[in-house]
Parts: structure tokens; C-alpha cells; sequence
């Protein structure tokens, strides 16, 4: 079973987001920003990472060169946003997902990520 990190401030989209993930099987760990996020992550073995990236202290971009530079064996990275993808730099990233959003377009970008790296 796939362990799968989500990353956001806003608690609403948080808590939606984790219960999409847990009904689709998957074992869900949450953190409420980017300090949190690597706490979680230097405890707990994680198959794929679902971030925001407007956050306070460490930003989604922030936190990816953090991951990118202390995690060796890449972690896929989908970042989560209310801005539109056009606007955002998905270079380093596994899938993206604008607020707000169908279950199933979250659901087809997690399957997508961890097929990737399978």
C-alpha cells in the first residue's frame, strides 16, 4: 500500500483532499506547511508528495529545492495550486492540479505520479 504526504495550509482543502486519497486506498500522512512536511518526512517512509505551494515560511517551490537537495531517491512531487498551470513552474514536478478540482482529476495526477516511478 502507497503512503502518500499532503502538504497544505488551508485546512479545508487538506482535509478534502486526504479523504479522496484515503477512499482510493491509499494511506494518507498531513502536514500544515512546509516545516511540519519535513518533520513527517524524516519519520515516515512516503511514495508521493501532494503540496500547495502558496504557503507561509516555506513555499511549495521552496520546499521542492529542500527535498531535492537532502532526498537522494526522488520522492514524486504533485503540486497542488489556485493558480492556473500556466502560471506555474512545473519543471521539477510529477503533475499538477488547480484549485479548485475534480476528485478525479486529483485522483488520475496521483495515479499517473506513482505509475511513473513504478
Amino acid at each position: 500500500m502507497k503512503t502518500i504526504l499532503i502538504i497544505d495550509d488551508q485546512k479545508d482543502d487538506l482535509t478534502s483532499m486526504s479523504q479522496i486519497i484515503t477512499r482510493e486506498g491509499y494511506i494518507v500522512i498531513t502536514a500544515n506547511d512546509g516545516t511540519e512536511a519535513l518533520e513527517k518526512l524524516g519519520k515516515n517512509q512516503v511514495d508521493l508528495i501532494i503540496m500547495d505551494i502558496m504557503m507561509p515560511t516555506i513555499s511549495g517551490y521552496d520546499l521542492l529545492r529542500i527535498l531535492n537537495e537532502k532526498i537522494h531517491n526522488k520522492i514524486p512531487v504533485i503540486f497542488v495550486s489556485i493558480k492556473p498551470e500556466k502560471e506555474v513552474d512545473i519543471t521539477n514536478v510529477d503533475g499538477f492540479v488547480q484549485k479548485p478540482f475534480a476528485p478525479i482529476h486529483l485522483i488520475d495526477q496521483v495515479g499517473k505520479a506513482i505509475e511513473k516511478y513504478n
